[in-house]
């Protein structure tokens, strides 16, 4: 029986987050630990208008829970495609991803209202839609024990709050956002793949990783995706619903290199 996907309420402490995030970026370095980042963040100002309570906050319950997880390879990767010059919006979409990870309740909300809304047509996403649908997640079980009604409430608007700072909506208008076109380019599949790929995915599992669905795409779109991005970074093979890739690089940060000389 599949276990019932649990949700927090992290999101609370803050939305996409972007520019904080990449501000810690440009002074984290391998190692640091998150009160010599706090420190650094501080004494140089590097989130304007923050206070040092809310650094912290950012510092301790967004960045370091999204991006220095699994030994803090998101958070060395990121740094250095920002370290080769990428530019910030290519960057953008791969701090989607690394936030829909943790936070599962945004995972969920792409792939169960987004994408299905997007795919039928609909114009826009309301904060009502994702008050239903944290509603819908307390009967089903996702959310136990139930959050407070303000909480709630809270969450539901940093959903859409998220999705918008991240590209998929547009500003809010009076509770309503429009949906808007979003697809990934090839630095972010490429760097899935491959991240997925050195993670310890196999080949075949790469394709149907949750993760490609935050783009609305399903085992056939990756395939595609993969075709039109494999050259000069890897071979892919399909028989069937099996894949086999001859993979060039050695290991991330030789890929994230190989991809940033060919793409960018």
């Amino acid at each position: 029986m599949t276990e019932t996907r649990k949700y927090t309420a992290g999101l609370s402490k803050g939305q996409g987050m972007i520019p904080e995030t990449l501000a810690l970026l440009d002074v984290w370095t391998p190692g640091m630990t998150q009160a010599e980042l706090y420190d650094l963040a501080v004494s140089r100002g590097v989130i304007s208008r923050a206070t040092a309570i809310r650094v912290q906050d950012i510092v301790r319950r967004v960045f370091a829970f999204r991006y220095l997880v699994d030994g803090g390879r998101p958070a060395l990767h990121l740094k250095l495609l920002m370290d080769l010059n990428v530019p910030r919006n290519l960057v953008t979409p791969l701090l989607f991803i690394y936030t829909a990870r943790i936070h599962l309740v945004l995972h969920d909300f792409t792939t169960m209202i987004y994408w299905p809304k997007y795919e039928t047509g609909a114009v826009d996403i309301a904060r009502r839609d994702a008050l239903d649908f944290i509603e819908k997640s307390v009967s089903e079980g996702r959310i136990a024990p139930r959050w407070s009604d303000s909480m709630m409430t809270r969450v539901a608007r940093n959903l859409t709050g998220c999705l918008a700072d991240f590209g998929l909506l547009g500003p809010d208008r009076a509770g309503r956002r429009e949906i808007l076109d979003f697809r990934p380019g090839a630095l972010t599949v490429l760097y899935l793949a491959h991240e997925l790929h050195f993670g310890g995915a196999g080949d075949t599992a790469i394709i149907a990783h949750e993760d490609w669905a935050l783009f609305g795409m399903a085992p056939m779109d990756v395939r595609y995706a993969l075709e039109r991005a494999s050259q000069n970074h890897f071979i892919p093979q399909f028989s069937g619903d099996l894949m086999r890739i001859a993979w060039r690089y050695s290991t991330m940060e030789e890929a994230l290199r190989g991809i940033v000389e060919n793409e960018i």
